[in-house]
């Protein structure tokens, strides 16, 4: 019976991990073309996109994970009932009940998976996610481009110049940058040229510069000859990029801290959309068992389209009542729990006919 369950968890699996793989790369796919868009604005840097890419792998995963379990459940069990496996190992032994036990010990360690993510992980990926977006992290020099003008790269407003840079874009060649000087009355300009140019510190701290080497500095008017001119070997110029102040939403706010402030509506329907995570792979868990039944070769996936639309359904109310939480539609008492509610009661009666339930209740009902 070991062997059985087993066979069974690993059908399972492998149709998840494989729904999963699909559903990632369909969803990063569309977040990769907003992220490049950004990068080529000179928004973020390539560095930049790289990590919010990686960074919507745990975020997408938490609601991904229980619609891939119940893809999993569909495809795997519609091929045994359709291939006629799931009779074989009824006459072994392995029962709806068993069945349904098997089920369930399968979706624990997806449910607890879910939970970690969207308890406690998720709200740091959020926060560092949204400090990256916001311009709260110092850039590299990889977001100046060659043979384009590059501004509002540093705090000071320094505008930016380059012919060309290395193969590995930590030198660039030919540099020219100018600012306006701190004599706003004159509207004197310094301008800077260089040979070369170089990134000194680490980009992830505060001290980090961009340094000339082998030029010229010039201070003055445009239009006039009584320019200041400075030769330099080395000059460092700062290049933090210039900060939006950062208000994160709740989506990077504690799970403890929500809890904390229940009291408030958006709050509140954070802290429900994050358990409703977990709890809606054990409910589409139960939905799917009954659903993935098939009678015969030909109706293999007959069951998928129902199941599918009862999953947007489920889901797009979910999203609903989030939304009706946050505006103050529904109380969060009711919150999404009637959603849920719902859908359990569809499990029950879905799982409560497969199992016979019914019809055992209403011979009973026929003897009195």
């Amino acid at each position: 019976m070991k062997i059985v369950t087993r066979y069974l968890i690993r059908e399972v699996y492998t149709s998840m991990l494989a729904s999963i793989v699909v559903l990632l790369f369909i969803f990063l796919s569309s977040v990769v073309v907003r992220y490049l868009h950004s990068a080529a604005s000179g928004v973020l840097s390539g560095e930049a996109v790289k990590v919010l890419m990686l960074l919507q792998i745990p975020l997408l995963s938490a609601i991904l994970l229980p619609a891939s379990l119940y893809l999993g459940i569909l495809l795997a069990y519609g091929r045994l009932y359709a291939d006629s496996e799931m009779t074989i190992f009824t006459i072994c032994g392995v029962d709806p009940r068993r069945l349904l036990n098997t089920n369930l010990l399968l979706a624990l360690v997806i449910i607890l998976l879910v939970a970690v993510l969207s308890l406690w992980v998720n709200p740091q990926v959020y926060r560092y996610s949204d400090h990256i977006t916001s311009g709260a992290t110092s850039v590299s020099l990889d977001m100046i481009k060659p043979n384009s003008f590059n501004s509002s790269f540093t705090q000071e407003k320094w505008i930016f110049y380059i012919e060309s840079k290395s193969e590995d874009k930590k030198s660039f060649y030919n540099v020219f940058a100018t600012q306006p000087s701190g004599n706003q009355k004159q509207k004197e300009f310094v301008i800077l040229m260089a040979k070369s140019a170089y990134q000194k510190g680490d980009p992830k701290v505060e001290e980090a510069y961009i340094i000339l080497k082998d030029g010229y500095r010039y201070v003055g008017v445009p239009g006039q000859k009584d320019y200041e001119v400075t030769k330099y070997d080395e000059y460092g110029i700062k290049i933090l990029q210039e900060t939006k102040p950062w208000h994160g939403d709740e989506s990077s706010v504690p799970t403890m801290k929500l809890w904390e402030k229940r009291q408030d509506k958006l709050a509140m329907a954070e802290l429900q959309w994050r358990i409703s995570l977990p709890l809606s792979a054990l409910i589409l868990t139960l939905i799917g068992i009954p659903l993935s039944k098939v009678r015969s070769k030909r109706a293999r996936y007959a069951q998928l389209a129902p199941a599918i639309i009862l999953y947007v359904i489920y889901a797009n109310f979910l999203f609903l009542a989030r939304a009706w939480i946050k505006r103050g539609i529904l109380c969060s008492t009711l919150g999404m729990w009637w959603v849920h509610g719902l859908m359990l009661i569809l499990a029950i009666f879905l799982i409560g006919r497969q199992l016979g339930w019914w019809r055992i209740f209403g011979a009973k009902v026929h003897d009195v």
